[in-house]
């Protein structure tokens, strides 16, 4: 009685269990066909729009309709609809051109311009082994013609346009050395992009970062060693106007300068967080400063706080942009891409700085007339630069003062809050300690 009796359970509770499994996988069957369902719809009414407007484009229209163009077009105001500043949609050319500077590479002519006060465009920067470079074009030069076409009634983007050109097309550049106009073709190639520059100033290594690439990492490790073995006491990396470049390329250079720990996480969709960069045991142990502006952005921004928030430096300029997310480029069949915002940037300890920006430890300003002659600039005259070798100077002196050689990772703050005093600031530049507890 007693067997059959547990037997007739067991079968009631396997039953029971069945039919809750049942249940249970019905529902969740039933709200993903209704999510699948609403889905269908909304592409519905996605496509039917998009062939409303075909349609109608296309019988009415009064001239011929570049289906390229147009299918680009198409991309790039999906993506703007997202709403979000940092997703963007990209043509096959720019993707490519993309991929080829992420790769330390760069098509065009190699050389960096601005719109100067004359309507000219000013030549700020010529890349060495760069057809630019080849061709005599010189830091300083005001381009006043560019195939014929008058500089003045072009706008930044569209010189640059001109500029980087397809390879293997010439573009004909009339400038102005000092009083002189000169005539030169040069032809658009594929050169090797230098993303690191430095030098030995007063016993400071500066390291100058325009962008992080794949070969930013080794660069920057050839340039400290490098400048460590000509005698340099100090570390200064300058990533002004750096927009970031790749963030994994960022994370690597900061891996060679930290100690182990979590450089970045990511805060993806429904909040979930997943380690992103974490750094090895090996790291440089001498005084650091880091120079900032409001164009230092993203990966730069992620290399500045990191190096802050391992106690290995202090920042000194302007607050950063802002740009703490994180894109993921997906690739189309036709060449074309969208780099798309998946997830926010998560410091390995302060706060996130997405929309807000990173607050400089002293902030340096420039005024105007100092902004308008920034590229003009030398390491002498720069007082960005100026204030950033003082700040390493008593880094030094607190360093080499004590008996023990401490390690300044460990103190770095208290030795500069300690030697400096306070001063008014002046018309050239407004200062303000602000501590490195700031949120980022």
């Amino acid at each position: 009685m007693k067997k059959n009796l547990s037997i007739s359970m067991v079968i009631t509770v396997v039953i029971i269990a069945m039919t809750l499994t049942f249940s249970v996988t019905m529902i969740a069957s039933m709200k993903l066909f209704d999510k699948t369902v609403s889905d269908v719809k909304q592409k519905e009414l996605m496509y039917n729009k998009i062939a409303e407007i075909d349609k109608t484009v296309r019988d009415n229209f009064y001239t011929t309709i570049d289906d390229a163009i147009l299918f680009d077009m198409i991309g790039t105001g999906y993506v703007a609809g997202l709403g979000d500043k940092n997703s963007k949609y990209y043509t096959a050319n720019q993707f490519s051109e993309i991929n080829a500077i992420n790769d330390g590479k760069l098509m065009g002519i190699g050389a960096e311009v601005i719109k100067d006060t004359s309507g000219y465009f000013k030549i700020v920067k010529i890349f060495q082994s760069s057809p630019a470079h080849a061709a005599g074009l010189e830091k300083g030069f005001m381009i006043t013609a560019i195939d014929e076409t008058a500089v003045k009634t072009l706008t930044l983007e569209a010189a640059n346009s001109l500029l980087n050109g397809q390879e293997g097309t010439n573009v004909k550049i009339t400038y102005l050395a000092d009083t002189t106009e000169k005539t030169v073709d040069i032809q658009h190639k594929i050169f090797d992009l230098p993303t690191v520059e430095y030098s030995l100033e007063k016993s400071n290594g500066y390291i100058k970062i325009s962008t992080f690439t794949k070969t930013t990492a080794a660069e920057m490790d050839y340039a400290i060693n490098l400048l460590i073995e000509q005698g340099a006491l100090a570390l200064v990396f300058d990533i002004r106007g750096n927009a970031g470049g790749r963030i994994e390329y960022a994370a690597a250079c900061a891996d060679l300068i930290v100690p182990a720990g979590t450089i970045a996480s990511g805060l993806y969709q429904n909040e979930s967080e997943k380690v992103l960069y974490t750094s090895g045991t090996a790291f440089v142990n001498m005084p650091m400063v880091v120079i900032t502006n409001t164009a230092t952005a993203a990966g730069a921004e992620l290399f500045a706080v990191t190096l802050r928030d391992f106690n290995k430096t202090q920042i000194i300029g302007e607050t950063t942009s802002g740009k703490g997310t994180i894109q993921n480029m997906f690739a189309f069949k036709d060449g074309s891409a969208v780099d798309l915002t998946v997830a926010k940037i998560l410091p390995g300890k302060s706060d996130v700085y997405d929309g807000i920006g990173l607050v400089p430890d002293y902030v340096i300003t420039l005024t105007p007339e100092e902004q308008l002659g920034f590229y003009d600039f030398t390491i002498d005259t720069d007082p960005q630069i100026s204030r950033a070798f003082e700040v390493t100077a008593t880094l030094v002196k607190a360093t080499t003062s004590s008996p023990s050689a401490p390690d300044t990772s460990v103190d770095i703050e208290s030795a500069v809050l300690s030697d400096v005093t306070d001063e008014s600031s002046s018309a050239a530049t407004s200062e303000e300690n602000s501590g490195s507890d700031n949120a980022e």
